[in-house]
């Protein structure tokens, strides 16, 4: 079946207010779903008073946001004690490495690794300097970006703690098996393992039982919906985290690892995202009896191939240019790369190149892109950085036929 994209962009508002421009910036956060919307505005127009009270308003403003958070725990597979809805990835990120860090001694050992943005790098890292923890590296490929399994294997001992990576990078765009990785990893070593997903996301919601991690990360502006980021937290890590949030609110699940207490009408808006996925279901032969998970999954294969089909003409160009490099993947044979594509002009500067692709009405960005490490590994200047171009499944062949005229053009 092919991915009614006329359908799809008719559920984005945004797709109509701005025509003349292609808008491939999608990985720093994507348009807005119509049913986010219509529940926010809902929610700050009818029910905006302190949730979880007996009176009508504030038992309707209660049950919006259990509604998002159920959703989200039954399409993410997990239970909805496990769940925190917070103000974003690099957040959650800060208050999670508070939380595994109190517990942290001189002689444990975490893994990193350089192909992730910051947020995934930084905090574990303050954390490991403060308590005098070794921080081991998974390098990078300085040619590809690219990330070996058996690099990390190597870094595994006895005292490994913890390994953090990433499920796709948001420069590389190449997916990782973290289902195969965490295996091995659980096999290896004593190390839980932490996946950072906010490149990843808004291409697949995953079965977290099925990939086996202990902490799972994204953001949900990255996905159709409010400002607000995703964490899964293991269940059976409970009893050895410390809550983050006020004493008295350490059993509840919706607050303990939220300091600043839950967003209302963000969360509330959440469910919106799954509200849409549901509609895009059924409009493509989806029943309204299969389980999320299914859903997940069917959307998964449907948005893929269009992806794919997005992708693929921008990689052959770039792969074949003389006057750039290429990062990540060069193809999307092995069904492992997403189109979020970046590139370093040899000609010019990814700035200069930037504003030229813009000024033909290309919504791309120049820059590092929270991943200066990565840049730095591979000798690229993290200060000029690269050109992305990232895309999703409301974007159009048109669009990719508009950026390689203006790739041409500006080459």
């Amino acid at each position: 079946m092919t991915l009614d994209t006329e359908f799809v962009r008719a559920q984005f508002p945004q797709c109509a207010d701005y025509p003349e421009v292609v808008f491939c910036s999608n990985a720093g956060g994507s348009f807005v779903a119509a049913p986010v919307i219509e529940l926010l505005n809902h929610y700050n127009s009818h029910t905006r008073v302190q949730p979880y009270s007996p009176f009508t308003p504030s038992r309707d403003a209660g049950e919006a946001m259990d509604r998002a958070r159920a959703g989200w725990a039954e399409a993410l597979n997990i239970a909805v004690n496990e769940l925190t809805i917070g103000p974003s990835t690099s957040a959650n990120s800060y208050v999670m490495a508070q939380a595994l860090g109190a517990s942290w001694q001189p002689g444990d050992e975490i893994v990193v690794t350089q192909q992730d943005h910051e947020a995934n790098i930084g905090a574990w890292r303050r954390k490991a300097e403060e308590r005098g923890v070794t921080v081991r590296e998974w390098e990078i490929d300085p040619a590809t970006g690219l990330l070996d399994p058996e690099d990390l294997y190597r870094l595994l001992t006895d005292h490994t703690r913890w390994v953090f990576f990433t499920h796709c990078s948001n420069i590389m765009g190449t997916v990782n098996p973290v289902a195969e990785i965490t295996r091995e990893i659980h096999a290896r070593s004593p190390a839980r393992v932490c996946v950072d997903a906010v490149a990843y996301a808004p291409h697949h919601i995953p079965d977290l039982r099925a990939l086996d991690v202990d902490l799972y990360l994204f953001s949900l502006y990255k996905v159709y919906g409010p400002h607000q980021g995703v964490l899964y937290v293991k269940g059976a890590l409970e009893e050895q985290l410390a809550g983050q949030g006020h004493y008295f609110n350490r059993e509840d699940p919706a607050k303990r690892y939220n300091p600043a207490g839950p967003q209302h009408g963000q969360i509330a808006a959440c469910r919106g995202v799954l509200d849409y996925f549901e509609s895009l279901h059924r409009h493509h032969g989806g029943s309204d009896v299969d389980d999320t998970p299914g859903r997940m999954d069917a959307l998964h294969r449907l948005i893929t191939r269009h992806e794919t089909r997005l992708a693929e003409p921008l990689l052959d160009y770039l792969d074949h240019s003389a006057k750039v490099q290429l990062l990540g993947k060069r193809h999307c044979r092995d069904g492992d790369r997403e189109p979020t594509i970046a590139f370093r002009p040899l000609c010019q500067s990814s700035a200069q190149l930037a504003a030229n692709m813009q000024a033909d009405g290309i919504g791309t960005e120049s820059g590092n892109f929270y991943a200066p490490r990565a840049l730095e590994h591979m000798g690229i200047d993290p200060v000029d950085g690269v050109v992305r171009l990232s895309l999703l499944h409301y974007n159009t062949t048109e669009d990719v036929e508009k950026i390689l005229v203006a790739l041409d053009r500006t080459l």
